[in-house]
Formats: structure tokens, sequence, C-alpha cells
């Protein structure tokens, strides 16, 4: 099985970042390319960050779909995810989408760190009413750091983030929403005996378990364009 991890930002350290986590999950029978969106804005901050990162990202999968089994958008505002599912007819999965299904799975209710400041609280109050994980959502806090500087911020520092969301938000897990944290949330979880989920892995799993099942229906492999006409084909009918 061959997967396609996007970052959709520019940024060469989040793409290495994810780079080796992929890496990591990767096995003889599955494959993880990583690339990233060069014309894309360096950092996803503003919402015409996200509207431009997610035209990108549907850009490059019109052009990359057909090589692929399954693909992830590797970046916690999932930018362009509905539009990739209207546009391309593999599966499409997104960091967020993915961590929330795990998150609840392990707890009634999960936080959110980020990286940003207080400012970054709101659009991510709107991502997760858009999922409709308002009720599932116990906080949103942040490191104060950009997302390319996430990379260097230390474990203890979100240690001490992580503890507060346990014991003053009643979270019974913690995703750490920003693609630079790839690969913290297995060392973090160990550190802190706690559930950390950073995407990455949960993300894989999640488009393996589709793709299979895809397969398992004997579903049309058709990529592309293809998806766009079916769904004409049906509404007409």
């Amino acid at each position: 099985m061959k997967l396609l991890l996007i970052n959709p930002n520019s940024s060469q350290t989040v793409t290495e970042a994810l780079r080796q986590e992929a890496g990591r999950c990767g096995t003889e029978l599955l494959q993880v390319d990583v690339i990233d969106c060069p014309a894309a804005p360096r950092a996803i901050v503003t919402s015409f960050d996200e509207m431009a990162a997610g035209l990108q990202v549907v850009e490059l999968l019109r052009v990359k779909a057909r090589e692929y089994d399954g693909a992830i958008i590797g970046c916690f505002a999932d930018p362009g995810l509905a539009a990739a599912r209207e546009q391309i007819s593999i599966p499409v999965t997104g960091l967020y989408e993915s961590s929330a299904i795990f998150a609840r799975m392990r707890g009634r209710r999960y936080s959110i760190i980020a990286s940003g400041s207080h400012l970054d609280i709101s659009p991510w109050i709107g991502s997760a009413r858009a999922l409709g994980e308002m009720e599932n959502l116990a906080s949103v806090r942040y490191i104060d750091s950009t997302v390319e500087r996430a990379v260097d911020v230390k474990n203890e520092k979100i240690c001490r983030i992580i503890e507060k969301c346990r014991r003053e938000d009643g979270a019974d897990a913690v995703i750490l929403g920003c693609a630079a944290f790839a690969g913290r949330g297995r060392l973090l979880s160990q550190m802190m005996a706690f559930h950390v989920i950073d995407g990455i892995e949960e993300s894989v799993r999640v488009t393996e378990m589709l793709v299979n099942h895809r397969r398992g229906r004997g579903d049309d492999e058709r990529t592309g364009l293809d998806k766009k006409s079916n769904q004409r084909l049906s509404i007409d009918c």
C-alpha cells in the first residue's frame, strides 16, 4: 500500500518532521511518501493561509492521486479536506479529524495544545464546531510559538501544559495540534503516562483502514475527476 502525506505549507522544517515520523509508520507492506506544497504559505495561521493551502493541496492531489492508494493532509486545520473528497476518489484524511477519532476512544473529552497564542483559540473552536466536536473538547491551550519554532519547544514545557489539561480542564487525552509536533505523541505519552496524540500515526492508521475497507468492498479503483462524474450520475438517476 502506498500513502501520500502532504504538508500543506512550504516549510521544510515541518516537512522533515513529518517525513521522520511517517518513516517510522512504514512497513514492508506500507510506504508513506511525504511532500510539501512549494507555492503554499510557510505556515497556516490565518483563514487566508488555510484557503490558499487548501487549493494547493487539491491541485497537488489531482496530479498525484493516481500514484497512491490514499492520502493524508498533514496539517491540523485539515485545509482542503472537504474539497479533496469531492474531487479525488482515493481516501483522503486529515490530522485533526483522525486525531479526534482516536482521542474519543481514549475517554470522554480531550484538550488541544497548539502552536500560536490565545488569538488562535477561536479558529480551533471553529474547527471543532465544524466537525461536531464541541461536546468532546475540554480546552484549547497554546505554547506561544510559531509553527516552525514549535519543532524546538522543550518537552518539559509541553508536559506542564498537558498536566494543566488533565488536572484543570478534565481532559482524558491531549491532541498536539501542530504538524511540527510530529513524533512527540508517543514520547510524551510515555513521559506523562497519559494519552497524547500527534496525529501522524493516527492518520496513517485511519487511511489504511479506509483503503482496506474499500478493497474489501471491491469499490471502483478509478481516481481523479471520475469521482465527480460518478456523483453527478447518481444524482441524475
